[in-house]
C-alpha cells in the first residue's frame, strides 16, 4: 500500500509503497476515507510526543474496516468508523473511572508509537474504532477526533462552561479554536476570540465570535479584555498555543472564581503570586484530549448539525506536507482535511 511515511524525527514525510497491514488478535485494519491536519502533528513530528521512526503518522481518521482479526465481534467488515487517538489499557482507576486519558499504563498515541493512517490502511486495536453515525461524513469525523472533541472535553469538564460565563479563547482561528468558539457558544457562553491575523479573526465571527481582539495590533490583551468585561475579567479563558506568554495573558484575564485551561503545547512558564491565587480562588487547569465516551458524544452532536467541521486546505494525503507548510506559516485558517481518492 502507498503511506507517508516519516524516516527520522524532523525530517518531511515521504510518499513510499510499504507491507499491507494484518490485523492481529484483538485488532482490525481500517481503509482510510478521510483524515485531519492541526499543528500537533508538527510537534509529533519534531520527536516531542516520544515514539520511534521511521513510523507512519496520522490520528485524525475516518474511514471503514475492511478486517478483522482473531477474537474480534464488537466490530463488522464495512462498518464505518473513526480512530480515537490514545492507546489505554481500559483496565486502571483512570480509565474505569472515565479518564483513559490519565491512564496508568498509557501506551502512547497513533501516529507516534505505532502507525497511523497518513496511508490507505491502519491496523489498530479494536477499541481504537469507534462507530460513525449516520448522516456524519467521513470528513467531519474525522475532525471530530480531535479539534471537536478536546473542546468537548475541555469546555465541559476543566473549564466547566455555562450560560452565565464570558470566555476568552487565545488562538481562536486555529483549527482547534475554531471548534471551540462552536462549542463554547453550543454551551451558551460570551466568546471572545483573541488571534493574530484579520483573516483568522473574521472566520472566529462566523462561527460564533461575540467580539474579537487582535493580539498584533492590540498586543496588552488583558487590558483589552477588561475593557470588554467593564473590569471584572472572563469566568473562563483556554489557551490553544500553550506558551508561557500566552498562559500569562489567560490567567491575568481571568475575574474572580476564573478558570485558567492550557489546552495547546508551548514553551515557557508562568508567574502566579500564592496569596492572590489563594484570595480569589482561581482555578489553573489543564485540558488533555477526550474519553471515548466524549468522543461518541461528539459525533453525535456533530451528526445532528449543531457543530460543524471548519476545514481551511484540503489536499491528497501524499500532499500533506503542503498543509503542514500552511500550518507553519500561520495561513491555514480552521483545519487541514486530507482525500485519499
Amino acid at each position: 500500500m502507498k503511506a507517508m511515511v516519516v524516516r527520522e524525527w524532523g525530517s518531511p514525510s515521504i510518499l513510499e509503497v510499504v507491507s499491507h497491514p494484518k490485523p492481529g488478535p484483538g485488532e482490525a485494519v481500517l481503509k482510510v476515507k478521510a483524515a485531519g491536519v492541526g499543528l500537533t502533528l508538527l510537534n509529533m513530528r519534531n520527536g516531542s510526543f516520544g515514539g520511534s521512526a521511521p513510523r507512519i503518522m496520522g490520528h485524525e481518521l475516518g474511514g471503514d474496516i475492511v478486517e478483522v482479526g482473531a477474537g474480534v465481534s464488537s466490530l463488522s467488515i464495512g462498518q464505518r468508523c473513526a480512530v480515537y487517538f490514545y492507546l489505554t489499557c481500559g483496565r486502571c482507576r483512570w480509565c474505569c473511572g472515565g479518564r483513559e486519558t490519565l491512564c496508568e499504563n498509557f501506551g502512547g498515541f497513533v501516529g507516534v508509537h505505532r502507525d497511523g493512517g497518513f496511508a490507505e490502511y491502519v491496523c489498530l486495536p479494536v477499541e481504537n474504532f469507534l462507530p460513525i453515525p449516520d448522516g456524519l461524513s467521513y470528513e467531519a469525523a474525522a475532525i471530530a477526533t480531535d479539534a471537536v472533541n478536546t473542546n468537548w472535553h475541555c469546555m465541559r469538564e476543566r473549564a466547566k462552561i455555562n450560560p452565565h460565563d464570558s470566555v476568552l479563547l487565545i488562538g481562536a482561528g486555529g483549527g482547534v479554536g475554531i471548534h471551540g468558539v462552536q462549542v463554547a457558544k453550543l454551551f451558551g457562553a460570551r466568546v471572545i476570540a483573541a488571534d493574530v491575523s484579520d483573516e483568522k479573526l473574521a472566520l472566529a465571527k462566523t462561527w460564533g465570535a461575540d467580539e474579537t481582539i487582535n493580539v498584533k495590533n492590540n498586543p496588552n490583551l488583558v487590558e483589552a479584555v477588561m475593557q470588554m468585561t467593564q473590569g471584572k475579567g472572563v469566568n473562563a479563558a483556554i489557551d490553544y498555543v500553550g506558551h508561557g506568554s500566552t498562559f500569562q495573558m489567560a490567567y491575568d484575564s481571568l475575574s474572580i472564581s476564573g478558570r485558567a485551561v492550557v489546552v495547546g503545547v508551548g514553551k515557557g512558564d508562568i508567574s502566579i503570586n500564592p496569596r492572590k491565587l489563594m484570595l480569589s480562588e482561581k482555578i489553573i487547569t489543564g485540558s488533555r484530549h477526550s474519553t471515548r465516551t466524549e468522543l461518541i458524544e461528539t459525533m453525535e452532536v456533530m451528526a445532528r448539525g449543531i457543530i460543524k467541521p471548519v476545514v481551511g486546505m484540503t489536499r491528497h494525503f501524499s500532499e500533506i506536507e503542503n498543509i503542514f507548510d500552511a500550518i507553519k506559516n500561520e495561513t491555514l485558517l480552521g483545519r487541514g482535511s486530507l482525500t485519499y481518492e
